[in-house]
């Protein structure tokens, strides 16, 4: 009988807790942590081997103290603290499997209780060529597989015989195969095991880039995730490190960062897809149908021209073609912007089998077989041709078009139907093109549809609570012991990374990665200015103030480095050292309005009210439609006592659509003309119309107040007519 004394909770603290003691050398502290671990699991031999291993850690720490000369030293060193990570990782797993209620460790059990799994095991080890999809258990069987990888803990002989057995199948498809990495990329990053990283070695020596851009992206995960751990592991860092050998290596492992990290903004990309891109379209659907033939515009080939008519279309609609155009390079780059649209196409059962998530499309998979051969319609066979070879579709995707479509209208399915037809074959030629151009080709296209299909899986899997979604990680690669040996003096790699988090809009981790570039070296004026722009947009403005006067120094008043330097000043209320930076940017381009508003801010912010009207009116005049403009002008005249100039800009600004300050300023000057009923009208009408209440008034007020005192406003009347304005509200 055992007595379960730490829940879960308390299990994954100190299951942490002794990883980051380990990962700071503080090794005692880690084993002193274990112990109760170790006692709660009540396994005789585990407490045994901790004893083991602090004896042996005693002795060595002796003979250190003596000064007795050791060249293994290091070796053994290194051995005592991966031996304790994995015992940790074996007690720890040992007591979640135990009693944790989350997917993964209840899909443990139920698997664990199969009772056909060791007969099914030692079949498929016996007869590894046994899997069929004609057979009627083929997917029972390729789950069967695919959870084995998955739920097993620590691969002994006969997992890595298993493993290595369908690696070097000659019967299982590229298709079969690249599922069953991703059983093992899973595992690897569930649980940590050194012949799960040997055998990922092995999958990227394939042929089949399907396969190598799987393992590649499992390892890779897998050194992010294990980067501190990893460090007692040199066998497995340097297998890691001499894959470099293999051609444009560190291209491929660049790719897969950056399409990462799109994955991990694709929230953010489909909002704006949402509530931006898709409302225009939908706008202009009924004009488009009118004016376009859309049927002829999907058979025609592809041209560099566009289409005449789609002008007059966008004239009613101005930005959506920049959109749109914007929308396609997106694509072209490999941002995921089908994934609003196939969200609502997850839930088929088709999905609802963890398996198929993965399942590199096929259309010898059993459940698109059936589709073809129902004989419901005759075109199926060339439509699923035609999705196969889809570039821009990612599996999962693609998996969804085929069952989605048996429930369009018929001539929505031949809309679809055609258009993917003429996208395989326009792309076919264009594809064909760009491998001599581009020999990653093939290798960007696996990595592009195998991360959306990860995504889409953290995301839409009804189970999807019970993993870890990786694409929650910070996945902040150059922070990485590893990805540094492997770009030891490739200051090209990070710079491409950092701006890429830049044109991201990334700004903090663009700021990080500059940084890092900026400590090994690179004080280029380029480095600096992306370092302020990056703190600039993350709030920091000291920081990014310091380093456009870096900046500043390498370059020979560079206009934008100018303004930004101003702005940074103003940001940080120091009006008066901006403005001379905005003055040297008005000598270089006394044209830009921009400038010209920035130093009538500062000549406001430095109560020059005289000056800040020159500023306003230049923009005034060479700008009249900016009607926000008045609001600086009126603020001016009023402060100044031009009260009937004051006026004149306030009754502009009254007849638009006025915001509660505009109100508020109104009233001032009101009160200082004598009219106090009109005044409170002004006031209260702030309250209703500008949505905001009484505090928020108040304070708004009070920064106000000494400008009425100036303009004569007594005092002792103020209190009055707020309270007058507080019965009224």
């Amino acid at each position: 009988m055992f007595i379960v004394c730490m829940n879960e909770k308390e299990i994954l603290s100190s299951t942490r807790r002794i990883h980051d003691l380990l990962s700071v050398k503080r090794l005692k502290e880690a084993m002193t942590d274990l112990q109760p671990m170790l006692i709660d699991a009540g396994v005789n031999s585990w407490i045994e081997e901790l004893e083991q291993i602090d004896t042996t850690y005693r002795f060595m720490l002796e003979y250190t103290v003596k000064g007795i000369q050791d060249p293994e030293r290091q070796k053994v060193y290194r051995k005592i603290v991966a031996d304790v990570y994995e015992l940790s990782d074996r007690v720890s797993e040992f007591l979640l499997t135990r009693l944790s209620t989350k997917y993964v460790h209840v899909r443990k059990r139920i698997f664990r209780d199969d009772p056909g799994l060791e007969s099914f095991i030692q079949s498929y080890l016996r007869t590894p060529d046994r899997i069929n999809p004609s057979d009627p258990e083929y997917l029972r069987d390729l789950s069967r597989l695919f959870h084995l990888i998955w739920l097993t803990d620590e691969f002994h002989e006969r997992e890595v015989q298993l493993v290595e057995q369908i690696k070097d199948s000659g019967v299982l498809s590229v298709s079969e195969k690249g599922l069953l990495i991703t059983g093992l990329n899973f595992s690897v990053l569930r649980y940590f095991d050194k012949r799960k990283f040997e055998l990922l070695f092995g999958f990227f020596d394939s042929d089949e880039e399907e396969l190598r851009q799987r393992a590649l992206i499992g390892l890779l995960l897998a050194f992010y995730r294990y980067d501190t751990r990893l460090v007692y592991y040199p066998a497995i860092r340097g297998r890691f490190l001499v894959m470099d050998e293999y051609q444009n290596f560190k291209k491929m492992v660049q790719e897969v960062i950056m399409q990462l990290i799109r994955g991990r903004d694709t929230d953010q990309l489909s909002r704006r897809m949402q509530e931006e891109i898709l409302p225009e379209m939908l706008k202009l659907t009924p004009q488009i149908r009118h004016k376009l033939d859309l049927d002829l515009l999907l058979g025609e080939n592809l041209s560099d021209e566009e289409n005449p008519e789609w002008q007059e279309i966008f004239q009613d609609s101005p930005g959506l073609k920049d959109k749109m155009q914007e929308l396609t390079e997106m694509q072209m780059e490999g941002d995921d912007v089908f994934i609003g649209t196939f969200q609502m196409l997850k839930g088929f059962p088709f999905f609802r089998h963890l398996i198929n998530w993965f399942f590199p499309f096929t259309t010898n998979h059993p459940e698109i077989l059936a589709l073809e051969e129902s004989g419901e319609f005759t075109w199926m066979k060339g439509f699923l041709e035609s999705v196969d070879k889809s570039f821009y579709l990612c599996n999962s995707d693609k998996y969804s078009i085929c069952f989605g479509i048996r429930s369009m209208p018929p001539d929505m399915q031949k809309f679809l139907s055609d258009g993917l037809h003429a996208e395989a074959e326009q792309l076919k030629e264009m594809l064909d093109d760009d491998k001599i151009l581009d020999p990653l080709q093939q290798a960007r296209r696996v990595i592009r549809q195998y991360i959306q299909d990860l995504y889409r899986f953290y995301r839409f899997y009804p189970d999807k609570q019970g993993f870890d979604d990786l694409f929650n990680w910070k996945l902040d690669f150059y922070r990485k012991d590893f990805y540094r040996d492997l770009f030891l003096g490739d200051t090209d790699a990070l710079y491409s990374i950092a701006g890429f988090y830049l044109q991201k809009k990334n700004y903090r981790e663009a700021a990080e990665a500059f940084g890092i570039l900026e400590q090994s070296g690179d004080m280029s004026a380029e480095v600096l200015q992306k370092l302020g722009y990056a703190w600039q947009k993350s709030g920091n403005y000291q920081k990014a103030l310091d380093y456009y006067l870096k900046a500043d120094l390498l370059l020979n008043e560079n206009l934008w480095n100018l303004k930004k330097i101003g702005l940074c000043y103003r940001y940080l209320k120091q009006p008066e050292l901006a403005l001379p930076y905005y003055r040297q940017a008005e000598l270089q381009d006394p044209d830009d309005l921009n400038t010209e508003i920035s130093i009538g801010h500062c000549m406001l912010d430095l109560q020059d009210y005289e000056g800040a009207l020159k500023s306003y009116y230049k923009v005034e005049y060479l700008m009249p439609g900016n009607y926000k403009v008045w609001r600086p002008i009126a603020w001016c005249s009023f402060v100044l006592g031009r009260f009937d100039q004051a006026r004149k800009y306030y009754d502009k600004l009254i007849a638009r659509e006025p915001s509660h300050h505009d109100l508020i300023s109104l009233g001032h000057l009101e009160w200082c003309e004598g009219k106090r009923g009109e005044a409170i009208a002004c006031y209260r009408q702030s309250l209703i119309t500008g949505k905001i209440d009484f505090d928020e008034f108040l304070s708004v007020f009070d920064q106000d107040r000494d400008q009425l005192l100036k303009h004569g406003i007594d005092p002792e009347e103020i209190p009055i007519l707020l309270d007058r304005l507080r019965y009224l509200c």
